[in-house]
């Protein structure tokens, strides 16, 4: 592209992994526009996640609440206002990782001269609004690679990929006292697991009395054990908590992943949290299943995803398959210490 780009936009309202997922296009865009200044449009409910993406110049939050209801005049308004704000900012280019009709309406509408969209499959009207797109149905590239591909097929010099998810100091300061206040000692390996996956999606979690064998092998050859989680999830862990430190309602997002950033190895699903652990430089075990692990699981490390041996049922992983992977992960740790 050889327009002067001076201010763009990014668009990924959610979830997490879906956001930590344009990490590397958001680092490709900062190196094919070092003096322009990025924005990111976001729910707000995932505004935080962004936290991680050094450099970020502002971010966009959207109401979710109001996103989500079906009151058409709330919604109009908060349209209305967005449509204004993204006039005011003078957007030239704006990238849309989502891909949805609205998006590209709205970016029309909006006046910004480079629009460009990621969809799912071809669509004849979204593709008058945008002024370039791709569509995002590789079933075994990684999502990451298909909006990288999107940036190409823009123009942008294909710089090698970066996917550096780095925790702010406050976070990591929190992530430390609250480790050390769990009882947890940096002087020993450390075996974190986010049991749960994001909002309960059937058919991505494996059973928590499974993770819970795998936590007391690992506390019996001598690791400690962190058992990650979201605020809703508090309850779930209640028995655990008898047994092993658990971190869930007691960091957020951001604080996490620096949790992740203080243990050894970091073993879940397919969550946003494991991505970002990912990111942050961590060794992950992923249990997956019923996705494709080639398209959503761990980046460039297909061989730490653990997969189902038949079928695509997460019940079916046995408990013998992820020992395994963690004893792996655990000596990969150790060899590079």
């Amino acid at each position: 592209m050889r327009d002067k780009v001076e201010n763009i936009l990014m668009i990924r309202k959610g979830a997490i992994g879906d956001i930590i997922f344009t990490l590397p296009a958001y680092y490709m865009l900062k190196a094919n526009f070092p003096n322009s200044k990025i924005s990111y449009l976001v729910k707000d409910r995932y505004a935080e996640v962004l936290k991680g993406f050094p450099g970020l110049d502002e971010v966009l939050p959207i109401n979710q609440q109001i996103s989500a209801s079906k009151n058409m005049l709330r919604i109009w308004k908060m349209g209305t206002e967005l449509c204004r704000r993204m006039r005011k900012n003078n957007y030239q280019l704006a990238v849309d990782f989502a891909g949805h009709g609205e998006h590209a309406f709205l970016l029309w509408l909006s006046g910004i001269k480079h629009r460009w969209g990621s969809t799912k499959n071809k669509r004849p009207v979204r593709e008058f609004f945008y002024t370039n797109t791709f569509i995002r149905n590789l079933n075994d590239v990684h999502i990451i690679d298909q909006h990288l591909r999107l940036l190409e097929k823009g123009g942008l010099t294909p710089f090698p990929v970066k996917n550096e998810y780095v925790v702010p100091r406050e976070n990591l300061a929190k992530a430390h006292k609250l480790f050390a206040d769990l009882g947890l000692s940096r002087q020993k390996n450390t075996l974190f697991i986010q049991p749960f996956t994001g909002d309960g999606v059937p058919g991505k979690r494996w059973p928590l009395d499974r993770w819970v064998m795998l936590a007391e092998y690992w506390e019996k050859q001598g690791l400690q054990v962190l058992f990650g989680g979201g605020p809703g999830e508090r309850a779930q862990l209640r028995e655990v908590a008898a047994r092993f430190p658990v971190a869930a309602g007691q960091a957020d997002f951001v604080t996490s992943v620096g949790l992740t950033a203080l243990s050894s190895v970091v073993a879940g699903g397919d969550t946003g949290l494991l991505h970002a652990a990912l990111a942050a430089g961590k060794r992950t075990v992923m249990v997956v299943g019923p996705t494709n692990h080639l398209r959503i699981g761990p980046y460039r490390h297909p061989e730490w995803a653990v997969l189902p041996p038949t079928g695509n049922s997460i019940e079916d992983i046995r408990f013998a398959q992820v020992l395994e992977a963690t004893e792996t992960a655990v000596n990969d740790v150790a060899e590079k210490k």
